[in-house]
């Protein structure tokens, strides 16, 4: 005859600490599939679904942030590429709101493809060539939570050597709330900025938001900017990690690196790519590319202010004007080889 078992009596207080942390682990991971499900509409994954059709024809890839993403229209480039040389085949992988990292990881994942490259044109504005890479946790938002996606090679670039730094972007990365976090914010605060707009005039937007947002990429003040490059220069510190892996990385597929100083409105070269500091700075630029078997081409002052639709983006009119100057400017670094520094003709 088997004895019952005796009841197990368990504490009122700590069936509740149970309910109350079982309560907190289903609201945890209920957060967690809303964040993962904002985060497959986000412009970083549509990127890799980007990545993983490229077209095997691909010869020319552009590279940056958003300036080349708006800047740079593939219709218009190839329209007016001459007839005389051989047909290319581009593509933009340029991505909003991005640093050297994020591109070099994009450009990384485009060429697990078996491409045959002619072309890496690398699109950049004042001292981005040049800027260490900063990958904290308040700097890898948005479209930098990239990032996360490949925990070992950004590791290699924001802490090189580190484990630790390895270890948290591949946790932080499997963990949509907070890899992703941006994703659902972002929206809210969409609605935080459509409530406080009630009853106001509305602001100036374009295709990639409020257009006073963009007064932010731009330096400070004048004092600041040549403050920057004279860092530069005084450090000799030469071009980021990130920025000489992409070169080495395109060269190493066959690609001419072109280094292009992207279009920008007369209020920015007035206020500091007039100043003898930046003339110095692109001076050494131009000396680093060289060094790196690569070409630099500048084309800062190439379009006019009313292509513009913010302080640094080309609106969808300008960048097919810029474009089809940028096709026939490519072709002659081609043909010319040994020119570093080619204007607009």
């Amino acid at each position: 005859m088997r004895l019952p078992l005796p009841a197990i009596r368990i504490p009122a207080p700590t069936r509740r600490l149970f309910t109350a942390v079982c309560l907190l682990l289903g609201m945890l991971l209920a957060y967690n599939l809303l964040i993962a499900r904002a985060a497959k509409t986000s412009q970083r994954q549509r990127m890799l679904a980007k990545l993983e059709r490229i077209p095997p024809q691909t010869d020319c890839i552009f590279l940056g942030n958003s300036l080349v993403e708006a800047g740079c229209d593939m219709e218009s480039f190839l329209a007016a590429w001459p007839r005389s040389q051989p047909p290319l085949s581009p593509i933009n992988l340029a991505l909003g709101a991005t640093s050297p990292v994020e591109h070099y990881l994009i450009l990384k994942r485009a060429l697990r493809q078996p491409l045959h490259l002619k072309y890496l044109i690398y699109g950049f504005f004042d001292d981005q060539l040049n800027v260490a890479p900063r990958g904290g946790w308040s700097n890898l938002l948005g479209n930098r939570a990239f990032s996360y996606y490949f925990p070992d090679e950004a590791a290699s670039f924001y802490a090189p050597g580190s484990r630790l730094k390895r270890w948290e972007l591949e946790v932080v990365g499997h963990i949509p709330m907070l890899s992703e976090r941006s994703s659902f914010w972002g929206k809210v605060e969409m609605f935080r900025r459509w409530l406080g707009g009630l009853g106001l005039p509305p602001q100036k937007t374009d295709r990639f938001g409020r257009i006073a947002d963009f007064t932010a990429l731009e330096a400070k003040d004048t004092q600041s900017f040549n403050r920057r490059c004279q860092a530069v220069l005084d450090r000799h510190a030469g071009f980021s990690a990130p920025i000489r892996a992409i070169i080495r990385l395109a060269q190493a597929h066959g690609a001419r690196v072109i280094l292009l100083e992207m279009p920008l409105p007369s209020r920015h070269r007035k206020l500091f790519y007039a100043s003898p500091d930046w003339l110095r700075l692109r001076a050494y630029l131009q000396t680093l590319a060289r060094q790196d078997q690569a070409d630099y081409l500048s084309a800062s002052d190439w379009d006019k202010d009313s292509d513009f639709d913010d302080a640094t983006h080309l609106s969808e009119a300008g960048a097919k004007v810029f474009s089809r100057e940028l096709a026939p400017a490519i072709a002659r670094i081609r043909s010319t080889s040994g020119d570093l520094l080619v204007e607009k003709q």
